[in-house]
Formats: C-alpha cells, structure tokens, sequence
C-alpha cells in the first residue's frame, strides 16, 4: 500500500509542475501579445512618408519670405542707423583725441614733438592751431569773467550786510 501513496506524490508534483510551467507560458504569451491592437495598427498604415504638394511648400516658403522681409529690413536700417552714428561718434573721439594730444603737448613742453603720442606738431595744419589758440583764449576768458563775477557777487553780498541796520537784540532793551 506503501507504493500507490509514493506514486500518487509524484502525480502529485508533476501535476504542480506542469501548472507552475502552464502559468509560466501564459505570462509569457499575455506580455508579447498584449500589443497586437497597436501592432495591428501599425501593420495595416499604407502612407509611409508624410509627402506634401511642392505648391503647398513653395506657398509655405513665400509667405514665411513674405513675412521675415520687411523684419529683416527695418532690422538692417536700424543698424546701419547705428553704424552712421557709432562712425560720427569715433569721429569725434578720433578729433577730441587729437586735440587733448595739442594740448598735452603745448601745456607740457615747447618741443616739435608731442611726448605723449608722437605725433609732430608741424604736421598739424594752420587752421588746427589758430582754433586751438582761440580755444585757449576763450577758456581763459572764460576763467577771468567767472571769477570777476564770483567777486562782484560777494562784493555785493557784503555791501547789504553793512547797509543793513542791525536792531537790537532785546535783551539789550532793558525791558
């Protein structure tokens, strides 16, 4: 009796067994097959590539040129607006430039040629120095009328202090 009880286990756990590979195979299955609607899908779309008409695209490309050109354009003007005033401006630094060189050069030093740049003084016109020395005249003059009214205005400032009469200070009253 000892011997169906032994073949009954081993049914037993072969029967546990083919289960256990049954439940292993369905998993298996489920997870490759739970795609197959997409997949059908996918196998059954006929247009391949996304092709558009060349007119549609040359449409697309007039517009888009349509559309950046006059952008492009007041883009353009406004830099070269910018370059005419950048290039007046580095004219002027270039002129203002030069001049503070003549007059580094005269102020410090009587010699043909200017230390801090070398640029000769002979090279620099005739015009360029009667400017230069009118220059100098005005701000001097420039100098003389500030101080004479500097002067004159504390002239005047001490003239009414002494026109005016002082009172007395009450306590000086007696009262």
């Amino acid at each position: 009796m000892a011997a169906p009880y032994n073949s009954l286990g081993n049914c037993l756990s072969s029967l546990r067994e083919s289960v256990r590979l049954l439940d292993d195979s369905y998993k298996v299955l489920y997870d490759s097959t739970k795609d197959v609607s997409r997949t059908k899908k996918v196998l059954l779309t006929k247009r391949v590539f996304g092709l558009i008409p060349e007119s549609d695209l040359k449409n697309a490309k007039v517009n888009f040129k349509g559309q950046i050109e006059p952008q492009l354009s007041s883009l353009l003007s406004t830099i070269d607006r910018e370059l005419v005033k950048l290039n007046k401006r580095k004219v002027n630094l270039q002129n203002k430039y030069d001049l503070q060189a003549v007059r580094l050069s005269g102020s410090t030093s009587s010699s043909n040629t200017n230390t801090s740049t070398n640029i000769p003084l002979d090279k620099i016109s005739k015009v360029d120095s009667t400017k230069l020395s009118r220059l100098k005249f005005l701000r001097n003059k420039k100098e003389r009328l500030k101080y004479s009214l500097s002067r004159l205005n504390l002239q005047d400032k001490k003239s009414r202090l002494s026109v005016t009469p002082s009172l007395p200070h009450p306590d000086n009253l007696g009262v």
